[in-house]
């Protein structure tokens, strides 16, 4: 069996010829039959005319849509495992998959089905967007503006995917080539040095994109999009600076985004929107609504009552983010961020990026670099549209160390199970075992990270596995 890295040229290359071959039976009236090898299929067909190169990029997010082991909103998304990582979302054993409890209890095995797919799939995208970035360099058919743009899309999913991985599993492969000679062997770097590879794309990518999104319903990465992640990162490496510049970027001097109404947050048109996902078929809405909502007895999670009972009194959100079902004789307590499981036409898609967390990114940045006048302002806009007191009003006089507790408990209640935040929050704070170890009995330090796949580090012996597994 050949290591996961070195089995993505197939699979990457047969998707998009089926992709290609769609693309040109479309547009063409007479089919014309490819029959490159698979091997050179990216480089010598999809990057020959501007319809085929950009469906290449649309086959990615494709891929991940219709994967619901990293973000497709599904039963094994990032936004279900880590919330139960955290203290978010609760199994109740009589309808939870035994793999799902293992999360819950910090207890994953690397044999685990679920880290499999994590890893597979972040690493299949990465695959496919080294063969874009590649194959565009090598191609002079597709016109400088779209090049422009599809590399650029293409980093920036690149840095998208290598930051969800370095957050789960700390030191990692980084992968930006195609050869399998190379991948099949790769050791893994420092979370710095996977950072830094983050870093370098992210800036490239907004040198290359523009501010103007080049679909509708902001489903495809502009300049905005990766602001908004280089804002995340520069903040996760505790870069106060550049995560406030970054941040002011897109809450002072970008006219497209704005807080929306509570109930509006999450709808297709919402202006506070910076990147969503739109689901495999487009007339259908995204998958967290069918993973979060009970509709009868649980057949997964619910929320965590420590979570709920966070929320003040007159919290708009709670109101109206957190739904309930009454079966006697329990009553199920549930997000609902996303109201619907089904429509046609679709109303919500998978928001990836919002406004929201920038304001308060914005807030710890300042924060810890002792503004805390307009640190407490930026918590002030989340608190306001929350229908909550002001800080300002109720404790202006509020310590440093007070204000980015204060600051990480408004995440915990703003960004609940939106894309593990809370997980990495605890993470990165460094205080992931004062918090879990209090509400599970079986937290050990070494749960912070997962474990690599069992069958990755048998197959390469370059691949250490995490300490405690």
């Amino acid at each position: 069996m050949k290591p996961i890295l070195t089995r993505y040229l197939q699979n990457f290359s047969r998707s998009i010829l089926i992709v290609t071959i769609l693309v040109i039976s479309i547009s063409c009236e007479d089919f014309v039959e490819i029959e490159a090898p698979e091997t050179d299929i990216v480089s010598e067909t999809v990057f020959q005319s501007n319809a085929t190169a950009t469906s290449a990029v649309l086959h990615l997010y494709t891929e991940m849509n219709t994967s619901s082991d990293f973000a497709g909103g599904g039963s094994s998304s990032i936004s279900l495992l880590q919330g139960l990582n955290a203290d978010e979302l609760t199994t109740l054993t009589s309808s939870v998959s035994t793999e799902l409890e293992s999360f819950f209890f910090n207890n994953v095995l690397s044999t685990g089905t679920e880290v499999a797919n994590i890893w597979s799939t972040c690493y299949s995208i990465i695959y496919g967007t080294n063969a874009i970035i590649e194959g565009l360099k090598n191609s002079s058919r597709v016109s400088p503006e779209l090049q422009e743009q599809l590399e650029g899309e293409a980093k920036f999913i690149r840095a998208f995917c290598h930051f969800y991985l370095v957050n789960l599993f700390g030191d990692i492969p980084y992968i930006s080539s195609t050869d399998y000679r190379i991948n099949s062997n790769v050791p893994r770097v420092s979370v710095s040095e996977v950072y830094q590879g983050i870093t370098n794309d992210l800036l490239e990518a907004k040198d290359l994109l523009n501010n103007d999104y080049p679909t509708s319903n902001r489903v495809r990465p502009n300049r905005g999009v990766v602001t908004a992640l280089l804002a995340r990162v520069y903040l996760y490496r505790e870069d106060w600076i550049n995560a406030e510049i970054q941040a002011s970027e897109l809450i002072d001097s970008n006219p497209l985004y704005s807080l929306s109404e509570i109930d509006q947050t999450f709808l297709i048109s919402s202006d506070e929107t910076i990147w969503q996902l739109f689901p495999d078929e487009g007339n259908n809405n995204g998958n967290d609504g069918s993973t979060f909502i009970v509709v009868d007895a649980p057949r997964f999670v619910v929320m965590n009552e420590d979570l709920f009972n966070s929320f003040e009194d007159g919290d708009a959100r709670k109101a109206k983010w957190i739904g309930s079902l009454t079966s006697d004789p329990e009553t199920y307590i549930f997000p609902f961020k996303y109201k619907s499981q089904e429509s046609d036409p679709a109303s919500e898609y998978t928001v990836v990026f919002r406004l929201a967390e920038q304001y308060l990114i914005r807030s710890e940045a300042r924060a810890h670099q002792g503004n805390l006048s307009e640190a407490i302002s930026d918590l002030d806009v989340i608190r306001q549209r929350a229908e909550l007191q002001l800080i300002s009003a109720i404790n202006p006089n509020i310590s440093q160390s007070n204000l980015l507790l204060a600051i990480e408990l408004e995440r915990r209640l703003e960004l609940f199970t939106e894309w593990g935040h809370r997980w990495f929050d605890l993470k990165r704070t460094g205080r992931a075992g004062t918090v879990l170890s209090i509400v599970k009995e079986s937290w050990e330090s070494t749960d912070i990270l997962l474990p690599l796949p069992q069958n990755e580090t048998e197959l390469n012996q370059n691949l250490t596995q995490n300490p405690g597994y």
